[in-house]
């Protein structure tokens, strides 16, 4: 694998780890404590932390909490020698890239790498990200849990979602989906529950809370 399109590796680690992760990124900043990412990772914004969750387990899910406050973009790598699923499955809100399993193995790496720049398409401007890692690919059309497993749509589902992202943080009114989804169908039937069962439909395959209705003001996508 080439380098990654992203240049800047902050890595809590060793120093045969970091002579290992310059072969994929152009500038690798070593630190010996997760105690030390916040104040490096403010001042410069790195575009890839690996943090250690051997040394201290607390620590990594706590620094990973306080920078996914205010950052959805930095992708964000656990290393560690053991990490079983069901914790994986906790910290999946987190939006990890993965985690990389010491001792180093290039076959998993290679995964992790491959995740990472998943994400870093995934965050490009072509992608609605939404709650708890979920993100939709606008040019393909695809919607996307956070392990990058396509949910599939059925043809209105996908035609409301998308009417819900273009409109972006506006209000879309009961009238204007009606009209975009089923045309002249709903100038001439009462289209409500056909749409009151469209969205319940939809929203169980988001996260939760995503579609906002407003009384009679009509209904939102919350993106973040």
């Amino acid at each position: 694998m080439n380098q990654l399109k992203i240049n800047s590796l902050l890595l809590v680690g060793t120093p045969i780890e970091k002579q290992y992760f310059e072969n994929y990124f152009r500038e690798v900043t070593l630190l010996m404590s997760n105690s030390e990412v916040l104040n490096l990772y403010n001042n410069n914004l790195y575009s890839t932390i690996f943090l250690d969750f051997d040394a201290n387990t607390q620590s990594a899910v706590e620094i990973c909490k306080k920078i996914r406050e205010h950052d959805h973009k930095t992708i964000i790598v656990f290393l560690a020698r053991t990490l079983n699923n069901n914790y994986l499955q906790q910290l999946l809100p987190l939006h990890l890239s993965g985690y990389i399993k010491r001792p180093l193995d290039n076959d998993q790496i290679k995964e992790v790498l491959f995740n990472i720049e998943q994400d870093l398409e995934f965050l490009s401007e072509n992608t609605v990200r939404l709650e708890q890692g979920y993100h939709f690919h606008i040019q393909e059309s695809v919607l996307h849990n956070p392990l990058h497993n396509e949910i599939k749509l059925t043809k209105n589902e996908l035609k409301l979602l998308s009417i819900l992202i273009n409109y972006k943080d506006k209000l879309v009114t009961e009238e204007i989906i009606e009209h975009e989804i089923w045309e002249e169908q709903s100038l001439e039937l009462d289209c409500s529950n056909r749409l009151k069962n469209l969205l319940y439909n939809l929203r169980k395959k988001l996260p939760k809370n995503s579609i906002s209705n407003n009384y009679r003001l009509g209904y939102k996508l919350v993106q973040i």
